[in-house]
């Protein structure tokens, strides 16, 4: 009887009861993600800094597990700067992150490596 309650309760929680609509669960995804690699060795590079602009909208992702997310739910044209220390700063423009259609759209995540070059 309880498993039986527990699936209801499921099934009330995604779709509501006499309607077509269905409920959209409540998460933000990242539309950028981003990994930064040490040009001259290959090595992924966890402790760089990953800065988003978009005219004047600018937030600085945060990093987990050696990738950079951020601009949560925020469809744009970004550029994108990674600066660290021991190495030349890096921008990337004109990266596209669009919404995604369906009943409950997000974001499509991008996904993008940025190099760099150590300094001499």
């Amino acid at each position: 009887m309880k498993a039986k309650w527990l699936c209801l309760s499921a099934a009330m929680f995604f779709v509501r009861c006499g309607d077509d609509r269905v409920a959209c669960l409540t998460y933000a995804t990242a539309g950028l993600s981003v990994s930064v690699t040490n040009a001259a060795a290959g090595q992924p590079l966890c402790d760089a800094v990953v800065t988003a602009t978009e005219g004047g909208y600018s937030e600085r992702l945060y990093e987990n597990a050696c990738t950079f997310s951020g601009a949560y739910e925020r469809p744009g044209t970004y550029v994108l700067r990674v600066t660290r220390q021991g190495f030349h700063p890096n921008e990337l423009a004109a990266v596209h992150v669009v919404m995604g259609g369906g009943e409950c759209p997000h974001v499509q995540p991008t996904r993008v490596t940025i190099l760099l070059t150590p300094i001499d």
